[in-house]
């Protein structure tokens, strides 16, 4: 049963005291409660790829905004709503003994793009927008669903780590990939995502039919551990549904030059938790985005330590997250910006409404911007800051167990 985080005004939502003069005001502050080293990589900036113009189908009409349903305390379900000092925000809290979460691919695959409301399936309590993506819908985080890689980032990101039994982890993590083979190991760029120049990357079945990629390299098609086909210079091969292609170009394909049809070839995977705590290989599902909102109860705002754009990290701007209570309880939250309703958070005092008011003691930032959008027993809760639904790589749903 989910414990009260506050009492409940006029059919589930409630208003809360105003933040003070200072912080109503904040506009850039971030807390940095430690300092990360940051990695040199030779990979390029990705701050062009976490954009924030309208993206959207054309002729498509915003879905129309209403009071959700009111809820019951035997669904196991609250509906919270904050709205001070020109700010609202929402939030949804699910019983964990009643419910699970479970992330959504756009159009079922990566690379896609599709509405949250279009992957609003109608068994889903709620919805919420997730990962950060690239315009062609390629997931910018580490991401799993039912214990398949969808997507990878080359940076140490926070995430959540969903088990099977519906228990969930909220660390910083790192993706680290292996292809081994006649006793050679080669680590990846990536996994279902564009190969550059001089990379390698692996292809599942998240992503698709065909792994999409060009002539100029060399791809290997590998089922139960067996290379089974080897295609040079010809690229966009088919992806065998219980198997992966392991595509080269460049210098890194030489590693596989020696590398025959019939020779043994694995793929070796670690999500690591660079805060030591739980193991996030146990996930199902992980959903990677980010900075760490709140931590063991307290705020703790990691943009920094993350490396993440001042697009993404300075003012204030629509957001989402994903959290739990105290009881374990799944908390989905957004609050609305650019708009007159509404001007948005920053990180900062995006972290304190979700721990003061919507009661988090583990939160993290997903994707927000024009992406922001939560529905609830099937309709919108905010408003989107573009006036209409955008186009985004992913979604997290609450469904009943």
């Amino acid at each position: 049963m989910i414990k009260k985080v506050l009492a409940l005004i006029m059919a589930g939502m409630f208003f809360l005291a105003p933040l003070s003069s200072a912080q109503a005001e904040e506009e850039q502050e971030v807390e940095k409660p430690f300092e990360t080293p940051k990695e040199e990589s030779t990979h390029p900036p990705l701050d062009s790829a976490y954009y924030d113009p309208p993206v959207y189908e054309e002729g498509q009409e915003p879905p129309k905004t209403s009071e959700p349903p009111p809820v019951e305390e035997v669904e196991g379900l609250e509906f919270l709503m904050y709205n001070q000092n020109g700010v609202m925000a929402f939030a949804i809290i699910a019983d964990h003994e009643k419910y699970q979460l479970r992330p959504v691919l756009a159009r079922g695959q990566v690379p896609g793009r599709a509405t949250v409301s279009q992957m609003n399936a109608p068994d889903a309590i709620a919805t919420i927008n997730a990962s950060y993506f690239a315009t062609n819908g390629v997931i910018l985080g580490n991401t799993k669903i039912d214990g398949l890689t969808a997507g990878t980032t080359y940076f140490i990101r926070s995430a959540i780590g969903i088990r099977e039994d519906g228990s969930t982890i909220f660390a910083r993590q790192s993706y680290h990939g292996v292809i081994q083979f006649n006793g050679e190991e080669v680590v990846i760029s990536g996994v279902n995502c564009e190969r550059n120049s001089n990379t390698v990357v692996v292809y599942n079945g998240w992503q698709g039919a065909t792994t999409g990629t060009n002539d100029f390299g060399v791809e290997f098609v590998v089922q139960d551990g067996v290379v089974v086909n080897i295609f040079r210079d010809k690229g966009n091969n088919y992806i065998p549904p219980d198997g992966f292609i392991v595509s080269a170009h460049g210098t890194v394909a030489e590693n596989f030059k020696d590398v025959y049809v019939g020779d043994m070839m694995t793929f070796e995977e670690d999500y690591v938790n660079v805060e030591h705590g739980d193991d996030f290989n146990e996930a199902i599902h992980i959903i990677g985005a980010g900075p760490t909102l709140v931590k063991d109860g307290e705020i703790y705002v990691t943009a920094d330590a993350e490396q993440f754009p001042p697009d993404i990290r300075v003012g204030r701007a629509p957001r989402s997250a994903v959290g739990i209570t105290q009881y374990g309880d799944y908390i989905f939250a957004v609050v609305d910006g650019r708009q007159a309703h509404s001007k948005g958070c920053t990180l900062t005092e995006w972290a304190r409404i979700l721990k003061n008011n919507f009661g988090a003691v583990e939160a993290i930032n997903l994707d927000g911007g024009g992406s922001t959008e939560l529905f609830f027993k099937g309709k919108l809760v905010n408003k989107p800051s573009d006036g209409r639904e955008r186009l985004i790589g992913d979604a997290l749903t609450i469904i009943k167990k």
